[in-house]
């Protein structure tokens, strides 16, 4: 119980470091690797998985690709994404984030095994909107400022359901303006 309060605890502090950020229309942005990104990302993401009894692969793409970026406003997009990925599926499932590059876009994939999205579910974007299921834990505010986050790098997130098994969120955001992938 402990363990789980700290965790509910953390996301809280992080979304609302994230919506401050937010709110103040000023993102520092910084240059990084894409690797060093996902690697900071991927420490905490594996305890969250331990916990929950999930299974957790990275798929970290090129190791040598960069974005201009705010690192703690993007990585709270996508550990927000995660979060919600670790809460929804069940013990012993397989939660992925997957990394690769399209058109000088990066694509940042989390794919659960939650079940699928259910027919009519409004818009999961919306704050205290409709959730994918029963637990009510959480502030509902996780995907809304997920994509206010993206949005602020000039990307979006796209959800593609996988009826019967889970569903993929994907943030599509530009790579540093750059920034030549050696690997599409």
């Amino acid at each position: 119980m402990l363990g789980r309060s700290l965790m509910d605890l953390s996301a809280f502090v992080e979304s609302m470091l994230s919506d401050i950020r937010l709110n103040a229309k000023s993102q520092p942005r910084e240059r990084m690797t894409v690797a060093s990104f996902v690697d900071d990302i991927t420490a905490n993401a594996r305890l969250h998985a331990d916990y929950r009894g999930l299974d957790f692969a990275v798929e970290p793409g090129p190791p040598d690709l960069a974005l201009s970026a705010d690192p703690q406003l993007l990585a709270s997009a996508v550990t927000n994404l995660l979060h919600n990925a670790f809460k929804y599926t069940r013990p012993g499932g397989h939660v992925i984030l997957r990394v690769h590059t399209g058109d000088m876009r990066l694509l940042i994939e989390v794919e659960d095994e939650f079940g699928g999205l259910p027919a009519g579910r409004g818009d999961l974007f919306r704050p205290f909107g409709q959730r994918r299921g029963s637990d009510r834990s959480g502030l509902g505010l996780g995907l809304s400022i997920a994509r206010k986050a993206v949005s602020a790098h000039g990307g979006e997130i796209v959800t593609r359901n996988m009826p019967g098994k889970g569903c993929v969120f994907v943030i599509d955001i530009p790579l540093a303006p750059d920034e030549v992938p050696t690997c599409i």
